[in-house]
């Protein structure tokens, strides 16, 4: 009763709504809406040429919007690590940068952007970036490596540059490494 329903097997041949049937034989029967008016193109086939051009375009527009998605969503990566972070916390902390900057010290820009290479993996680090406070902007560098992945970072620079002038935060008092 129920496959009867569903249109299964009813009595080995196959119900089939469509076009086609199959009968009991197996073998496929063509079954048109008109007998009399057979099945033919009456129109041209499409050139499978034309607008060519205009999928390479939408292509290399396709791959430009992919690339630039992937750089963004690297740089969020950069501007969201801990280097990166801690480096903005001392930052916030320090007197020596709290004079220069003034209060309020964040990212430079409508968009926060990291330059250089930041694998902390492989233990390399060399960024840098702009900040702003409420008396001026500057951009941050650091630099710093490690030989194996048990040892500390080594920092061999970490410097605020404000106009001509610079800090090295190395030098302040109770600064610890990353």
């Amino acid at each position: 009763m129920l496959r009867s329903r569903l249109g299964l097997l009813t009595r080995g041949s196959l119900r089939c709504y469509g076009a086609t049937r199959v009968a009991r034989n197996g073998a496929r029967k063509l079954v048109l809406k008109d007998s009399n008016r057979p099945m033919r193109v009456d129109r041209e086939l499409p050139d499978p040429n034309k607008g060519k051009m205009k999928r390479r375009v939408q292509f290399l527009g396709f791959a430009a919007a992919i690339a630039a998605a992937l750089t963004v969503i690297f740089n969020y990566e950069k501007t969201e690590s801990p280097v990166v972070s801690n480096t903005l916390y001392h930052l916030r902390r320090s007197p020596a940068t709290a004079e220069l900057l003034g209060e309020n010290i964040e990212f430079d820009g409508l968009v926060p952007w990291v330059y250089g290479e930041l694998n902390q993996v492989a233990g390399n680090v060399n960024i840098k970036f702009h900040i702003k406070g409420s008396k001026n902007a500057g951009t941050v560098r650091l630099v710093a490596d490690r030989e194996t992945p048990l040892d500390e970072f080594l920092i061999h620079e970490w410097s605020l540059t404000v106009g001509d002038q610079k800090i090295d935060l190395l030098s302040e008092d109770g600064v610890k490494t990353l």
